[in-house]
């Protein structure tokens, strides 16, 4: 690797530690990228960061399975991502840069690029995408990092880091960070941190996530009723609401499913 594009070692801890505050939040597929984006963006200075997950990226056909983001209080105009949202839904070929990423990947994907490796000036300005995407959202230079998902070879996840005008670009070392920073994330995705499609403990109300903890903690259902000064009939009626959201027929299951997936019954994402 060239001195330009290497990690330092207070950048390996950065990351480290990014990728373990993300799986603290792993059940909440919204969340944990949230975080993940957020400190990445301080990590490499990147004003805006989208992203999330997609299908069909290497067959030149991109469809979006879930998608978030960070930085619109930054002074971003957010009618631009939501452009861009549609025209992938209506068009998923429109993007040239998702197109060009899309055939140069590597089989697991994960290469950091940028505009200026992905397309060529003249063809970005006339595209749709730099008109009514990166216009109207107020950016100029990105860095896309969109690698596989563990045993699906067809569908990613990853980010696209953004910088506004007047900004210089990605340094090789920034790309490098961001590189490094999906590789181990995406490692655990499907894992210890959970895909858009997981059911996640944030879709229940507040009362059926308490009545979760106490079973994730051990408790019975007279322990449960007790703590949240409610009816045991109640706390049975809760039970069978989560062991279908679940997927799970009975505790023993649902606990099993935590352990397996590496999660904890103590959930920042909650």
């Amino acid at each position: 690797m060239p001195k330009s594009a290497h990690v330092s070692s207070p950048a390996v801890r950065a990351i480290h530690n990014l990728v373990g505050e993300c799986r603290d939040l792993g059940d909440n597929p919204t969340r944990w990228r949230e975080h993940a984006f957020a400190r990445l963006a301080v990590e490499v200075g990147a004003d805006l960061v989208v992203g999330g997950e997609l299908a069909g990226l290497k067959s030149g056909c991109p469809r979006d399975l879930g998608n978030t983001s960070w930085g619109w209080d930054r002074g971003f105009d957010r009618r631009g991502w939501d452009r861009a949202l549609e025209l992938l839904q209506r068009e998923p070929n429109y993007s040239s840069i998702a197109g060009e990423y899309g055939r140069r990947m590597s089989p697991n994907g994960g290469d950091a690029l940028s505009l200026t490796e992905l397309v060529t000036e003249p063809t970005w300005k006339r595209s749709v995408e730099y008109t009514e995407v990166f216009r109207t959202i107020g950016v100029e230079h990105a860095v896309y990092c969109l690698p596989s998902v563990p045993g699906k070879a067809n569908e990613a996840s990853g980010s696209i880091l953004l910088r506004a005008p007047g900004r210089p670009d990605f340094s090789a070392r920034e790309k490098a960070i961001v590189r490094e920073a999906h590789a181990l994330l995406v490692a655990l995705v499907g894992g210890p941190l959970a895909r858009f499609s997981d059911p996640s403990p944030a879709d229940l109300s507040p009362r059926v996530r308490d009545v979760l903890r106490c079973l994730l903690e051990g408790d019975g259902d007279k322990q449960v009723a007790a703590r949240l000064g409610i009816s045991r009939y109640t706390v049975n009626v809760h039970a069978k609401a989560i062991y279908r959201h679940f997927g799970v027929r009975s505790r023993a299951e649902l606990l099993a499913r935590w352990v397996r997936r590496g999660w904890s019954s103590g959930r920042p994402g909650w």
